[in-house]
């Protein structure tokens, strides 16, 4: 008895499997297009268009058809319809809006229903650029609603809207210049850069002089090569800048090696200060990695020049513990004074205009226009280098250094974790609460020994 009751079950549940492996098949809802144009890219008004594209279609019975559309002005098409391989070629028509009906397309029993479209075409005149139906294709139910539809569609130029967009063009050249010499101040490696500017200033000159749909292709080239430009520039200042971070890492280790193993300063507290400072420059630093290996190369450089700056925090207490015991620390002057942090975008860069009487115009070729180049400031560059500071420093002025690091002023420890708090909360801004905690903390310690030693001389 079990075993039949088994053999029952198991029948059922191959039935079940058999049903849901069956496809579905839906009332004429599947429509594919695919094929071709020439020109491919954007035409312009008066440019003749030629389309080739294939649709595939589903229909349940002959009361359903395909309506054909296209934008081209004094079109002229010619349909092939092809019914499990077997090709019936209509006469050539004329007309914006052309059907073809299921007494045409439907014969049961067939398992591939396709419709070849040739079309030819004319741009039309148009009131601005903007986006138009290269070729629309909707498919009607028996009862005549619309069921679905897919389309191509194009930008149609009109030629006295190329002015407006040449003229963005050279705008975004230009801040590319003014963003490439900005980073090379700081040593970033501009070459791949370099190549890019010049791939789009040739496209942009010759684009002065071609026709309306020669020049609309090569200014769309040349937007594209200055977005790659813009993205090589973010990968290679962010690069540079965990570089940056960890030489500067790699010379406080010898520093505070120098103190414990030559000077026999392990246990001094001020070392141990030093060291702190140091730890929190690497637990950035590997944030700063972390983010370019995940190819956020805006973030890495945020997380790297905040590591660069608890160096420069760390490096400058280390000076002045320098100049009190007269001693002579090893330190590559050079690394610590040189500008690694990338300084603001001028003012006088200029923002693409867009003319407001074009609407859409010209739709995706100006929006891509608009916003490339412009490349701000990081974020995470709060405060400049410490390597300025003088060796001799006094320690009143170390205490009242301390003391606008623990209120919070001008960027201090408070005003940090302030800025943090209200920030979206993740695991990397729990990490920074965590850093600037640490940080006051440190800064605490040392207001408090500075305050210790001048009531000690007093």
């Amino acid at each position: 008895m079990n075993r039949g009751r088994l053999i029952f079950y198991a029948l059922i549940i191959s039935v079940i499997v058999t049903i849901c492996m069956i496809p579905s098949v839906s009332a004429g809802s599947d429509l594919k297009m695919w094929g071709y144009s020439d020109p491919s890219g954007n035409p312009a008004q008066g440019d003749e268009v030629y389309a080739l594209y294939t649709v595939e279609y589903k229909f349940d019975s002959d009361q359903e058809s395909l309506m054909f559309y296209t934008d081209l002005y004094n079109p002229v098409w010619k349909f092939t319809i092809i019914l499990d391989g077997v090709e019936h070629v209509k006469p050539k028509i004329s007309g914006r809006y052309e059907t073809l009906s299921g007494f045409e397309l439907y014969y049961p029993r067939t398992y591939q229903t396709y419709v070849r479209a040739e079309l030819t075409g004319t741009v039309p005149a148009t009131a601005a650029t903007g986006e138009y139906k290269l070729v629309e294709v909707t498919h009607f139910d028996a009862a005549g609603n619309p069921e679905s539809t897919v389309k191509e569609t194009r930008i149609f130029i009109n030629p006295a809207d190329m002015a407006g967009v040449q003229s963005n063009a050279e705008i975004l050249l230009s801040n590319l210049r003014s963003d490439i010499d900005r980073y090379a101040t700081v040593g970033v490696d501009t070459s791949a850069a370099e190549e890019k500017y010049t791939l789009a200033d040739n496209a942009i000159a010759t684009a002065k002089t071609s026709t309306a749909s020669v020049q609309s292709a090569l200014l769309d080239s040349a937007t594209a090569y200055i977005a790659e430009a813009n993205a090589l520039l973010k990968s290679s200042y962010a690069q540079h800048s965990v570089n940056a971070a960890k030489n500067k890492i790699s010379s406080l280790d010898s520093i505070i090696n120098y103190f414990e193993a030559t000077k026999g300063l392990g246990s001094d507290q001020r070392v141990w200060v030093i060291k702190s400072y140091n730890d929190n420059a690497k637990t950035l630093l590997v944030l700063a990695e972390d983010k370019y290996s995940a190819g956020s190369p805006d973030a890495a450089a945020e997380y790297a020049e905040l590591a660069q700056n608890k160096a420069d925090e760390g490096y400058s207490y280390a000076k002045s513990l320098n100049g009190e015991l007269g001693s002579n620390m090893p330190a590559d002057s050079s690394l610590w004074s040189a500008t690694t942090v990338l300084p603001p975008a001028s003012s006088g860069t200029t923002t693409p205009v867009v003319n407001p009487t074009q609407g859409t115009s010209p739709l995706e070729l100006l929006d891509s226009l608009t916003g490339i180049g412009k490349t701000g400031s990081s974020s995470g560059s709060t405060s400049g280098s410490s390597s300025g500071s003088s060796s001799g420093s006094s320690t009143g002025s170390s205490s009242s250094s301390s003391t606008g690091m623990i209120s919070g002023g001008n960027g201090g420890a408070i005003s940090e974790i302030d800025d943090i708090l209200h920030s979206e909360v993740n695991v990397e801004s729990k990490i920074r609460i965590l850093a600037a905690i640490y940080s006051l903390l440190v800064g605490a310690f040392d207001f408090i020994t500075n305050a210790a030693s001048g009531l000690s001389a007093s």
